[in-house]
């Protein structure tokens, strides 16, 4: 057994009574999200349904939730419901901006390019721990990156896996989106490569404050045209090395796309560049498009948030339909 140095890397079962104020405050693709005041502080709960299929591996997924990688928004406390034994409840400390897109849609024209890179700095870092315990993601998106505090982080491994494991290329769960095209189209399982289509989609995401595709039917269309080559928009005046980064994230081939310890290296350098004294092209690429993007509007969202949470998706119907192409 791993031996325990500090309370954080603890894991404490609370008894239902001791919460009081929940209140619902947003739903994802397999449960709820509810804010409530616990005995020692806010607490943010998922209440996570649990089938019959999935009840033999209730130990893995906690052990999972107990595992991810946020240091504020870590995983403390675990609490079974009385009211109703078809629910997990999963306690963790409260977010108080809620997700990245959330918080970059309320502060999109005052943000700087050097803070929003310190956000991808830390993404891409809990990424590579992440990859680096031998476990995929697989459920990427700006919904699951929590921001608090000035820091973001990935959240909800629900939808994570050992590398080693096996899963159906026929049926997948996610947001069409940021799912990479090798697995649209049922060719490939989601692989650790996969996650990093995901981050490229991200980093697209911040230059715009925008969702990707929004407004397009999720459909097998739109899964047809990603396959094809289809990415999201990047906003007027973002840095050439930073498109194509992010582009390099994107690409159709796997095996092309860099690994997150790669990706917070070259980010890393890039702030290390913006902030040094000395006149650089990377300091003067983001100087400029800093000028940009606070002039830049705020599009209206079109659809709604239920669209942006992870559903099932057929990929047998896309690949026949690419067949039929």
């Amino acid at each position: 057994m791993d031996k325990i140095f500090l309370y954080k890397d603890t894991i404490e079962w609370i008894p239902f009574d001791r919460l009081s104020d929940i209140k619902e405050i947003g739903k994802g693709g397999f449960g709820s999200i509810y804010r409530a005041t616990c005995s020692d502080g806010i607490r943010k709960i998922e209440k996570i349904k649990i089938d019959d299929k999935h009840k033999s591996n209730n130990d893995n997924y906690i052990y999972k939730r107990s595992r991810e990688p946020n240091r504020i928004v870590a995983l403390k406390t675990l609490s079974s419901s009385k009211r109703n034994q078809n629910f997990l409840d999963i306690l963790r400390e409260y977010a108080n901006d809620g997700n990245i897109h959330k918080f970059l849609r309320s502060n999109f024209n005052q943000l700087t390019w050097k803070f929003m890179l310190e956000q991808l700095k830390n993404i891409s870092f809990e990424l590579f721990r992440i990859h680096n315990a031998n476990y995929i993601h697989s459920d990427l998106h700006s919904g699951n990156i929590l921001h608090n505090k000035g820091t973001s982080y990935i959240s909800d491994l629900g939808l994570s896996k050992k590398v080693e494991e096996n899963s159906s290329k026929d049926v997948i769960f996610g947001i069409m989106p940021y799912i990479a095209p090798e697995v649209l189209s049922g060719k490939q399982q989601f692989t650790q490569k996969a996650d990093i289509y995901g981050f490229g989609v991200i980093m697209a995401e911040i230059t715009t404050g925008q969702k990707p595709f929004d407004g397009y039917k999720f459909d097998i269309d739109l899964a047809i045209k990603i396959c094809n080559g289809l990415r999201p928009n990047f906003a007027s005046g973002t840095p050439n090395c930073y498109v194509e980064l992010a582009s390099l994230c994107m690409n159709s081939d796997p095996q092309e796309r860099p690994d997150a310890w790669d990706i917070n290296c070259e980010i890393n350098n890039w702030i290390e560049k913006l902030t040094s004294d000395d006149e650089n092209e990377i300091k003067n690429q983001f100087s400029n498009a800093g000028i940009i993007i606070n002039t830049l509007p705020i599009v209206p969202q079109i659809h709604s948030d239920h669209m942006y949470t992870s559903k099932m998706i057929d990929t047998q119907k896309i690949l026949n339909a690419i067949k039929g192409n």
